[in-house]
Formats: C-alpha cells, sequence, structure tokens
C-alpha cells in the first residue's frame, strides 16, 4: 500500500462527485419548486418540442370554445328575448280577446283597449328593430340576424270584428315566434354546444398529455432529493475525511 501526499486521487474523487451531488441535487429542487420536470431544453429536448406543440394546440382550442361559448350567449339571448316577445303576444291576445267580447263592451273601454294594444303593438316592434348583442340586430333579418321575425301591423281592438281579426293576426305572429325559437333551440343544442364539448374534451385530453410529458413527478423527485443530499452530506464527510488522512501523514515527519 502507497500514501501520496502531493497528488490526493482519493480527494479529487470524492470532491467530483460532491459536485455531481450538487448540481443533481439544485436540478431536484429546481423541478420541485416549478413543478416541471423539464424547465429547458436540455432537461429534455425531444419532450420539450412535443410539450409546446401541445401547448400551442392547447391555447388554440381554448380560444375556439371561448368563441363557441360566445357564440352560444349569443343564441341565448335571442331565445330569452322571443320568449320575452311571446309574453307580449299573450298579454296582446288576451285583450283582443276582451275586445271581442261584442255586446258587453261600452265605447270608452273598446277605447281603452285600442290603446292599449296600440302600446303592445309598438312595444313588440320596437323589440325586434332594436334587439342585439355584441353590435348585431338578431331578430330583424339582418345580416348577422338569427331570425327575421315580423312586425305586428294593423292591430285594431276599436271594434269586435277587428278585434277578432287581430287575434288571427297575433296567433300567425305566435307561431313565427315558435317556429325561430325551435330553429334558435335547435342550433344552440346540437351544433354549438355539442361542439363545444368536442372541443373541452379535446382540450382536457391534450391537457393531461402535455402534464405528462412536461409536469415533474413530485414524488419520485421527493425521493431524488433525499437521495441528493444524502449523497452530498456522505461525500463531504469522506472529503474532510480524506484531509484528515493527508495530515496524519504530514503528522508523521514532527
Amino acid at each position: 500500500m502507497s500514501i501520496h501526499i502531493n497528488r490526493d486521487q482519493l480527494g479529487a474523487n470524492v470532491s467530483r462527485g460532491i459536485n455531481k451531488s450538487y448540481r443533481s441535487l439544485m436540478k431536484t429542487m429546481e423541478k420541485l419548486s416549478s413543478g416541471l420536470r423539464i424547465n429547458r431544453a436540455s432537461d429534455d429536448p425531444a419532450g420539450l418540442v412535443i410539450s409546446e406543440n401541445l401547448r400551442s394546440r392547447i391555447a388554440s382550442l381554448n380560444q375556439e370554445i371561448e368563441n363557441t361559448s360566445l357564440a352560444i350567449r349569443k343564441y341565448e339571448t335571442a331565445d330569452a328575448t322571443i320568449s320575452e316577445l311571446r309574453s307580449n303576444l299573450t298579454e296582446l291576445r288576451s285583450q283582443a280577446l276582451g275586445a271581442s267580447n261584442e255586446g258587453f263592451n261600452f265605447e270608452s273601454v273598446q277605447q281603452a283597449y285600442q290603446a292599449s294594444a296600440q302600446n303592445s303593438a309598438a312595444n313588440y316592434n320596437n323589440v325586434i328593430e332594436t334587439a342585439s348583442f355584441n353590435g348585431g340586430n338578431l331578430l330583424n333579418g339582418g345580416e348577422r340576424s338569427l331570425a327575421s321575425l315580423s312586425k305586428l301591423e294593423g292591430i285594431d281592438l276599436s271594434t269586435p270584428e277587428k278585434a277578432q281579426e287581430a287575434i288571427s293576426k297575433i296567433d300567425e305572429a305566435m307561431a313565427e315566434l315558435d317556429a325561430a325559437q325551435t330553429e334558435i333551440g335547435a342550433t344552440q343544442k346540437n351544433e354549438l354546444e355539442a361542439r363545444r364539448s368536442t372541443l373541452e374534451i379535446t382540450a382536457e385530453n391534450l391537457t393531461a398529455s402535455e402534464s405528462q410529458i412536461r409536469d415533474a413527478d413530485i414524488l419520485q423527485e421527493v425521493a431524488n432529493l433525499t437521495r441528493d443530499e444524502i449523497n452530498l452530506k456522505a461525500g463531504i464527510a469522506l472529503l474532510a475525511h480524506s484531509n484528515l488522512t493527508q495530515k496524519s501523514v504530514l503528522g508523521l515527519f514532527e
């Protein structure tokens, strides 16, 4: 057995081991603090590229989901507006039925029905003309409209006979509302909501895949942290022992 003083091979090996354990410990701590297995290209070049491509696709899907949700809100607004219009027509029809009661209405009552009907018809037409979403009309048949509803014209409750005619016109308007609402509801459910559901499922699956590639395995990294700490402490202890051995040899010359 030989003992060297000028060249401490054991100390050099131990020092290299300490540096290796320290670098591994720093990387493990970085992964635990960020929650990511891949923090830079050197961690996993191929994995990083795949992860970034998945993130780009997920971002696009999330924007599509937001766009579809906005379209659904437009359809919901149109549906709620049509329901409001139908309530208006229901009230107007009740007035027309009252005005058609021949032989029981005084002239003043008939005039009151007429005045109320004119106000209701004007409100109805105003809603059709002004109902909008995000700057676009919903129901007047314009470029971005979801329906083309007809305005109420010729609603006259001034006599029982005219009130009967008004009831027919109101019933036609109700049928038009029902058809428009059915079409809007079907489009919302069968196209928009179905599309959003598909997009959400796709985004969820891609997110899980991206997480599998990029996220750190916390349990594994905690185990690595414990291992690196033990190796580092052991290396430091061995380095101290190496220095002690050199001092012991030098002590022989005292």
